[in-house]
């Protein structure tokens, strides 16, 4: 059988989403999903899960989300972002592995995800800005909104974390670390850090670029969350990883806005698209 991930409505031509879910679930059918997903190691990144804003290109609705949890859990071992980097490490081969992330602290991470992911067993790692947390900021991306999304609490945290979930760093301002000076990006990863050691009493090692586009990541900022003693950086500009990656130059693909099901996915993944359909989640 004809590989339906080659199967394209004629040269040159980039497929319709609702295309691509056709084809992906052809490619399911036909036995590439678990070919393909073998060769590489995969992290995706949420931001939001509620039916307040669906389409607002940070949120997911919880039947997406649920429909993704149950996509990654039947294609994927899904394992939390620690076990990737430790494994990474250690020069293991961590192809057909996923994780899930989150980013930024919204509370419907913690009254709608968290229950959806005990729901199917999935591990999953939080990354917070620390002075968004307990807070009633409202970041620039937000500002549209009529009704703010609100954060969760440091209470929220700890209960995630006995729940088994990870708690890692994403500053505690939200910088753009491709454009900060070095002595802004030491700050916020020491007080984000430090904020986190106090209220949860344990040292975070899991860290994640604010915005995440190519722009916000520079050599030197990697350099500097390595001194931080961080066990990793993410991005959030789409693409997939090797089996045995740099824990520094970790990608992520944002779900959110750019797929709007499961096997719309799976067909970005196993195409190699996922970095220039997806592109960066620049917002948050």
């Amino acid at each position: 059988m004809r590989d339906p991930a080659t199967v394209l409505p004629e040269a040159g031509a980039t497929p319709t989403k609702k295309l691509k879910t056709v084809l992906g679930r052809a490619a399911a059918l036909a036995g590439v999903y678990s070919r393909r997903f073998r060769s590489v190691m995969t992290i995706v990144a949420f931001h939001r899960v509620n039916d307040t804003h669906a389409r607002d290109g940070l949120t997911c609705s919880p039947e997406k989300f649920r429909a993704f949890c149950r996509f990654f859990q039947q294609h994927f071992r899904v394992v939390s972002l620690s076990e990737q980097v430790a494994g990474c490490r250690a020069g293991r081969n961590m192809g057909g592995t996923l994780s899930i992330t989150f980013d930024d602290g919204y509370l419907d991470n913690f009254t709608v995800a968290a229950p959806i992911l005990r729901e199917f067993g999935l591990p999953a790692t939080f990354f917070v800005t620390t002075s968004f947390i307990a807070s009633e900021t409202v970041p620039a991306w937000d500002a549209h909104l009529a009704v703010p999304h609100g954060w969760m609490t440091w209470d929220h945290l700890r209960a995630l974390r006995a729940q088994g979930f990870e708690i890692g760093c994403h500053t505690d301002t939200h910088i753009n670390m491709g454009s900060a000076a070095p002595g802004t990006i030491r700050a916020e990863l020491e007080i984000s850090k430090q904020k986190v050691l106090a209220e949860l009493g344990v040292a975070a090692e899991l860290f994640a670029y604010p915005f995440g586009g190519r722009e916000h990541i520079t050599d030197l900022s990697r350099k500097l969350v390595r001194e931080a003693s961080f066990s990793c950086c993410a991005s959030c500009h789409g693409g997939v990883n090797p089996p045995i990656a740099d824990p520094y130059a970790l990608k992520r693909i944002g779900i959110a806005e750019w797929f709007d099901t499961p096997d719309q996915f799976g067909f970005e993944v196993i195409t190699n698209r996922t970095e220039t359909s997806a592109g960066a989640v620049t917002n948050a």
